[in-house]
């Protein structure tokens, strides 16, 4: 029998389609199944006779995990009011400016072909928010000079056994524009978050002293603690960026990392928000979750079609 293939599916509904499969094949490998064994094969996963037999067909018939639970939950899809044809003008716009357009230069070009229409234009908000769909949808690089930058992503990922405020962090030094992931550590333990000392020492460790010098970025508290090893690496007049770094990241990947959804702000990631909403969703074990999210790093990174890129490190 084949192995069932289970990467389509969301990965908080693969244990329960685990339990699926493992029911249907109980029950298909039964020479001549009676209603009893129907009955307590269906009880065993929750669920009615008839919703087991229908399944029972789909698996037979297709032999994919997928059709037995509720798919992924699309985008939201709300429309905000906004005129039909003001979109139409925005994504115009948004096509011929490409994904590394930034808000400051495209939205005054909607506002004044929405004037010329006689139709109110689409909020900045909303514009941003058609921005950072078009960079999530490609490979392309993003904006600006070559630099690197350390900040952090946050995942909605529930997790068995923890606390209310644990949610999965991954700290990650990026090569921008392209938009490559060159170090990172992962951590879903609030007292133990991922070391910035470990991240810029393996940054150390792959970059190379003959190649083009790139600017680190760092925030003020990173640039402290990572103090000691900032200096091992010969950086240690390194000043903190005096902008962002989880803006420049937002801007850069548009609120996914391959297949995952993302989030920038530390005070946008409420776990007691994003609740298992579903009896289709089950927390996952720790090591199941940190699998996820370096399965997405190597995901977005072999979406960018490009030759290894080599780089130094310079002070900012």
């Amino acid at each position: 029998m084949n192995t069932p293939d289970f990467s389509g599916i969301d990965p908080l509904r693969v244990p329960e389609a685990r339990r699926r499969v493992a029911a249907l094949n109980e029950y298909l490998s039964l020479p001549n199944p009676s209603s009893n064994d129907t009955l307590r094969i269906a009880a065993s996963i929750g669920l009615s006779r008839s919703q087991f037999c229908r399944l029972a067909r789909v698996w037979r018939d297709h032999q994919d995990a997928s059709l037995l639970v509720v798919g992924k939950r699309g985008p939201a899809n709300r429309k905000y009011n906004v005129d039909q044809r003001a979109v139409s003008i925005a994504q115009e716009l948004l096509a011929e400016a490409g994904p590394t357009a930034s808000l400051a230069l495209i939205a005054p070009q909607i506002e004044k072909r929405c004037a010329e229409a006689g139709i109110s234009p689409p909020a900045r908000s909303t514009i941003n928010n058609y921005i950072k769909a078009a960079r999530a949808g490609t490979a392309a690089p993003a904006a600006g000079p070559p630099r690197i930058v350390v900040g952090r992503m946050w995942f909605h990922i529930p997790i068995t056994a923890a606390g209310s405020d644990d949610m999965p962090t991954l700290l990650t030094a990026v090569l921008l524009p392209e938009r490559i992931v060159v170090a990172h550590g992962i951590s879903a333990d609030p007292l133990s978050p991922p070391s910035v000392n470990d991240l810029i020492d393996r940054l150390a460790g792959v970059s190379s002293s003959d190649s083009e010098a790139r600017e680190l970025l760092l925030d003020p508290d990173d640039r402290r603690v990572g103090s000691e090893a900032l200096a091992r690496a010969g950086l240690g007049s390194t000043r903190s960026y005096n902008r962002s770094v989880q803006r420049e990241l937002s801007k850069a990947f548009g609120g996914s990392l391959g297949p995952l959804a993302v989030i920038h702000q530390r005070g946008m990631a409420r776990p007691a928000t994003k609740r298992v909403i579903t009896r289709h969703d089950e927390p996952l074990p720790v090591e199941n979750a940190m699998e996820i999210i370096e399965n997405a790093v190597l995901s977005h990174n072999a979406s960018i079609c490009m030759a290894p890129v080599r780089f130094s490190l310079a002070p900012y």
